[in-house]
């Protein structure tokens, strides 16, 4: 990758030149590492792993032990250890509950040669939370094995810029968050929208690298300070800690400018 030409070249030899280069290549970025001042910064373990995994909603509430736990559509169960934390939320129109199974890493093995998409066994998440809930376990052992995988819950220090030239980076290779108040996505969905408004149809070549230099400065602060309240949140939560987080994210929300109207 080269950041003054906006050029790509392929380990094959071919190349692709462009007015700029999106590095949206995630938590390993290749496109990060040509980041001045950023090429030494690599993603490391925040300590926890999460199972994670699909199961039918239907096979729940068709269950008496679970029926309560899946009678509630469009909410967050959550079940918290000093170490551990279950979370059952719905997609697909209700139609499916997503399971994420955050737990010490030690506690689970992950292939440090790909950690993406890596199989688990049924066994080894019952094993880990044996300590919880009975109804909780009989949730977890309704677990697909098709859709079951563990993934490791990796963080970063923060970047001292994101662009170079005509090279910018977002979304988890810019800021990678760990999962406690499902930002990742929403953050790099802001990245994409502060681009787009950057890079007008007006904008020239040459405009370009002070356009970056703007989206940086509009989403650097935002994005970290999300990422601060996400790491916070990866903590067991008393109410006084929730009443206070919600207050300080109120306050925030308040103090920053394009959030005021």
């Amino acid at each position: 990758i080269d950041p003054k030409n906006a050029t790509v070249t392929l380990e094959n030899g071919g190349t692709f030149k462009g007015d700029i280069v999106i590095g949206a290549d995630g938590v390993h970025s290749l496109a990060r590492s040509k980041l001045p001042f950023a090429k030494d910064i690599k993603p490391f373990s925040s300590g926890k792993n999460a199972f994670r995994f699909l199961i039918k909603r239907q096979d729940a509430l068709e269950d008496p032990e679970t029926r309560s736990l899946a009678m509630v559509y469009s909410s967050v169960d959550m079940w918290d250890s000093d170490e551990k934390r279950v979370v059952i939320y719905p997609c697909a129109n209700n139609e499916l509950l997503n399971f994420v199974c955050i737990h010490p890493d030690s506690m689970s093995t992950i292939n440090t040669s790909s950690d993406w998409n890596q199989e688990a066994s049924k066994e080894a998440l019952l094993e880990v939370f044996k300590e919880f809930n009975p109804q909780v376990l009989k949730m977890l052992a309704k677990a697909d094995p098709y859709t079951l995988r563990v993934w490791p819950l990796l963080d970063m220090e923060t970047l001292p810029t994101w662009v170079d030239d005509r090279l910018a980076i977002i979304g988890d290779a810019a800021h990678p968050f760990l999962p406690y108040r499902a930002s990742g996505g929403a953050m790099a969905i802001e990245d994409s929208v502060s681009l787009a408004v950057m890079l007008s149809h007006d904008v020239t070549r040459e405009e370009i690298p002070e356009r970056l230099k703007l989206y940086e400065k509009a989403r650097h602060n935002r994005a970290s300070t999300v990422q601060q309240m996400t790491r916070d949140s990866s903590k067991p939560q008393s109410v006084e800690t929730s009443q206070l987080f919600i207050l300080n994210f109120a306050q925030y929300i308040a103090n920053t400018p394009q959030w005021k109207q």
